[in-house]
């Protein structure tokens, strides 16, 4: 994880440092928020097969309890997404790499990012400041 710095109090996106943790480590989840929407679909592991029975888990819904937990993980990637998209404008994306794959800027400069230094931070810092607010 790439070192973060905590802001003063002074910057207008100030956040205290519980709160600003708080949002880089829910912007961590991302990545495993996609796979989880990209893999699990089946809910066929709820029932397992006998000789002469079926024999179901005590969930009373495996369906309903796939389609429950997906939604609520889809409402939370779709926040992340949003607040991207409304800080970032066409940067969206870079800001997404940037932090939730923790991609550092010299690696986002690499692959071609088209802004400088100073400004992908700026937007990262109002990205957790409004993605706090969320939260």
């Amino acid at each position: 994880m790439t070192e973060h710095r905590t802001l003063s109090k002074q910057n207008k996106y100030y956040l205290p440092k519980e709160t600003f943790l708080t949002v880089i480590h829910y912007c961590k989840q991302y990545p495993e928020w996609e796979a989880i929407l990209n893999t699990n679909t089946d809910t066929v592991k709820a029932i397992t097969y006998d000789k002469d029975r079926v024999q179901t888990s005590f969930d009373s819904d495996a369906t309903a309890d796939l389609a429950i937990r997906r939604a609520e993980i889809s409402r939370k990637k779709d926040m992340i997404d949003q607040t991207a998209k409304d800080v970032g404008g066409s940067m969206w994306k870079w800001l997404i790499l940037g932090v939730c794959f923790d991609s550092p800027y010299y690696r986002l400069a690499q692959q071609g990012i088209p802004c400088g230094k100073t400004y992908y931070y700026q937007l990262r810092r109002r990205f957790y400041y409004e993605l706090a607010q969320l939260i």
